[in-house]
């Protein structure tokens, strides 16, 4: 066993240190002659030139030849999964008026010569022609033509041939007709509006009423007294001074930092999206994507998925200190408390949920235009019509992963069903205190041993491989993504720490400890980032280096690698709290970040929806370069915002304000009520 580790250990050295560079990976002469990856006819021409025409996106897989060159290579190249696309995969736009005229150049015999039978593949991803209107239909019309003019190309330009199959077609002459869906989003959006305005406008007639010198701002901050505050609820006024307003209770200000961590993990999420989105349409150099897997440093963004850990952290961390408030105000054990919170929880979140849902289902297919359009938004159309009752139900991580509706839901899944395990826990310590410390280190260890026996179980690496054939199709059909990165049992190891954290914070709190003169905790603090930065980093390892599995010491690694992040997020959080930090901690603790950080949940949301508004409707396959990277990042961070701040304002805060006046009929506890509008908001 030792003389094996020894050995394993050194051939890893020798692969993390080899020197050789991405230009001795790739032999460009070889590379270009394989077939494009892409390839598009003139959508605009097509669509315009004629009075009926059809342009259809098509999928091709090349027939095995041992006798070609070119076949080999291309075979070779593509079995380095983890960092090269598969180059026997091919998408192709093809308008079907032009490929009608180029086979009505040959007889029938020649164009039969260019078709190609189906043959026996190992591609497990295939989309249900179902998902996109007449699907089905097309590929009965045009399969056979489309085969035909794709092997054309293939046949005279690289000698080989490939099965084609359409995935879908879109016409210039057939307009998609509202259905009832629609019609109810369309009157729920006018509804909302509505009562926004009239909200709004009462709210300043009320202003008005008061006496000259009290009609300043401060009316649109404070509570109204009797109904009218329920018929203000909607003011737009009201919610933007509700979002701009300044911490209310003393936990507020210890943990103003969370709104720093909130604006920056969703920043990073914003990053890590875009270029998966990025990925999604066609390339035009995807030497540009493959390249970069061989470079140590692009470990930070290609990795940069881990800091979603981050919010899990945060929301286990505040779980604890709303409850631990709550215990000390009620002092008697109280089993309705369980209800209640996951209730209230439910009710603070689905709304803004579903709103979103509903617009993916109905309004997004109308935004844009283009053959690509349809992949990213009749998709989205039709897995929202089918599989919605899984999100409502926050069970979307588990259930129809291959056909997720806002596939980015699966936090909130994951985030929500933890929630009940984390009030669970803590229902248990309250009312058998002698079982806490036995309770809660069996749970920490369980779901730190999770991530390791799912990974040596299933011969994975030791980190989430995000390889760029997956991320064409957004990870749906990938089994790491689906056993690993997304489930609530391997999730739950950051989850606790978080609440183990927030445990501890209170603990500190009363004890009045000063962690400023504590050096080794100081140290730690500071160690943070440079951590984070190698923990990122360290995934050059699995993508470089080809290691024998199931293996123990990858499964502890992956264990380490998951569940670390949820512990420097508490010593971040605890430290920022006490006043460790220094310059770093000021920074976290500006107050610029309060309303960037409450409306994370809202940006969540809708980020994706501004990536495929602001792709979706491009013409031809996109050309990739840092600054391309920088100018798509830039534009959906700002615009993400403005939407994000829209939907809080709109939605959010006066779901969230009628939530507080649920609590105050019920005569909640007021702990209770400020915690559950102020530190809920955990996304």
């Amino acid at each position: 066993m030792r003389p094996k580790f020894f050995v394993t250990m050194a051939s890893l050295l020798a692969c993390l240190f080899n020197v050789s560079s991405v230009d001795a990976q790739f032999n460009m002469t070889d590379y270009y002659k394989m077939p494009k990856l892409y390839l598009m006819d003139d959508y605009d021409r097509c669509m315009d030139e004629y009075n009926v025409s059809t342009y259809c996106i098509a999928s091709s897989i090349i027939k095995p030849n041992g006798t070609s060159a070119l076949w080999e290579y291309i075979e070779k190249f593509s079995s380095n999964v983890k960092k090269h696309f598969s180059h026997d995969r091919l998408q192709r736009g093809v308008c079907i008026n032009f490929c009608q005229e180029l086979m009505d150049r040959f007889d029938l015999d020649e164009q039969h010569s260019y078709f190609q039978e189906e043959f026996p593949t190992d591609n497990k991803v295939r989309l249900d022609p179902s998902i996109f209107r007449k699907a089905t239909h097309y590929r009965k019309l045009y399969d056979q033509l489309i085969n035909q003019c794709i092997n054309h190309e293939l046949i005279h330009g690289y000698d080989l041939v490939a099965f084609s199959q359409v995935e879908y077609c879109v016409t210039n002459h057939e307009i998609l007709d509202y259905d009832f869906l629609d019609i109810c989003f369309f009157f729920v959006l006018v509804s909302l509006i509505t009562t926004i305005l009239a909200s709004t406008y009462l709210d300043r007639r009320l202003k008005r009423t008061r006496p000259i010198e009290e009609q300043t701002s401060e009316h649109y901050k404070l509570p109204l007294q009797g109904p009218v505050n329920g018929r203000v609820t909607f003011s737009f006024l009201r919610n933007w001074y509700r979002l701009m307003s300044g911490p209310k209770t003393n936990a507020d200000k210890d943990l103003r930092c969370i709104h720093a961590m909130r604006f920056l993990t969703m920043f990073c999420v914003i990053i890590g999206h875009t270029i998966l989105f990025l990925n999604v349409f066609p390339v035009y150099n995807p030497q540009y994507i493959e390249m970069n897997y061989y470079r140590f440093i692009t470990m930070l963004l290609i990795n940069g998925h881990t800091v979603i850990q981050t919010y899990f952290a945060i929301s286990g961390f505040l779980l604890s200190v709303q409850f631990m408030d709550y215990k000390e105000n009620q002092k008697v054990f109280q089993l309705s408390y369980f209800f209640k919170a996951i209730f209230y929880r439910y009710v603070r979140l689905t709304p803004v949920y579903a709103f979103m849902m509903l617009f993916h289902a109905t309004l997004l297919i109308d935004i844009q235009s283009g053959p690509l359009w349809n992949h990213v938004s009749e998709t989205e159309r039709s897995f929202c019509r089918s599989n919605w009752w899984t999100n409502i139900l926050y069970i979307n991580n588990y259930v129809h992963v291959e056909e997720p509706c806002l596939q980015h839901g699966w936090y909130l899944a994951t985030d929500f069903q933890m929630f009940i395990i984390g009030i669970t826990i803590h229902m248990i310590m309250w009312r058998f205190p002698k079982s806490s410390k036995l309770l809660l280190s069996t749970a920490v260890f369980i779901s730190y041993v999770i991530p390791g026996v799912v990974t040596y179980k299933n011969k994975f690496e030791g980190v989430v491989i995000i390889r760029p054939e997956s991320q064409k199709f957004g990870m749906w059909f990938d089994d790491v993504y689906k056993k690993m990165y997304i489930p609530t049992h391997t999730n739950s190891g950051t989850y606790l720490a978080g609440m183990v954290a927030g445990l501890l914070y209170i603990k500190l709190k009363k004890k009045d400890l000063n962690l400023r003169q504590n050096r080794a905790f100081i140290w730690a603090w500071y160690a943070i980032i440079p951590t984070g930065a190698l923990l990122l980093l360290s995934a050059y390892w699995f993508y470089a280096c080809t290691m024998d599995k199931p293996a123990f010491w990858i499964a502890i690694y992956a264990a380490i690698m998951k569940n670390l992040w949820g512990v420097l997020g508490g010593v971040l959080i605890i430290g920022s709290a006490f006043g460790v930090g220094w310059i770093a901690r000021d920074f976290l603790c500006n107050p610029i970040f309060r309303p960037l950080g409450r409306i994370t949940f809202c940006v969540y949301l809708c980020h994706p929806f501004i990536l495929r508004s602001t792709m979706g409707n491009v013409r031809q396959p996109v050309f990739l370069s840092d600054s391309t990277i920088v100018v798509y990042v830039s534009s959906t961070l700002i615009l993400s915002y403005l939407c994000g701040a829209l939907l809080c304002i709109m939605l959010e805060l006066p779901i969230s304000a009628i939530q507080k006046q649920m609590l105050s009929r019920n005569k909640v506890d007021p702990a209770f009520k400020d915690n559950t509008i102020e530190l809920v908001q955990n996304t």
